[in-house]
């Protein structure tokens, strides 16, 4: 009967020590929990912005790909095929914001960079073999993080030039 009353008599004892040792874990979890969120969304964050970086990229090596195989449209202006129209949609709804205007972000350009006509004939126009299709696209970024949000946002440009064969 005495070890009865012994075990009886250290057992709340040891639930307030049980207690304890709860109250501290979660005391440190909630310490620990809010800087490993905040790494957690700058991860999240730079993973977006390398995306939207490579995306930009991408669409306009894509579209100055399909405008240097589908060059013209019916009426001879460079850059306005339904082909390069179909791809642009695609990038648009694959990079989120991604702008292009097809008339002015489309250009024929020498090798020097020059300008060219956006048409496909004589004098200064575009020239099969000589010319050159510069294509550039922009995209904004804004992070989500309440932390990397206060340096602002950014805005991701690309520019592709592939030679017309």
């Amino acid at each position: 009967m005495r070890t009865t009353v012994r075990s009886l008599a250290r057992r709340p004892i040891a639930r307030a020590a049980d207690a304890r040792g709860r109250g501290q874990a979660l005391v440190e979890f909630a310490l620990a929990v809010i800087p490993f969120l905040i790494l957690l969304m700058g991860v999240i964050d730079l993973g977006r912005g390398i995306y939207m970086m490579n995306g930009t990229s991408e669409a306009a090596r894509d579209i100055a790909r399909v405008t240097i195989v589908h060059l013209t449209n019916g009426s001879g202006q460079v850059g306005k095929s339904p082909e390069t129209a179909q791809v642009i949609a695609t990038q648009q709804g694959l990079v989120p914001g991604l702008t292009i205007n097809p008339a002015t972000d489309i250009q024929c350009v020498d090798a020097y960079g020059v300008v060219q006509n956006n048409s496909l004939g004589n004098g200064n126009d575009c020239t099969l073999g000589e010319d050159f299709i510069r294509v550039h696209v922009t995209a904004p970024f804004t992070p989500i993080t309440p932390l990397v949000s206060a340096f602002g946002s950014h805005t991701f440009d690309s520019t592709s030039r592939m030679t017309i064969p």
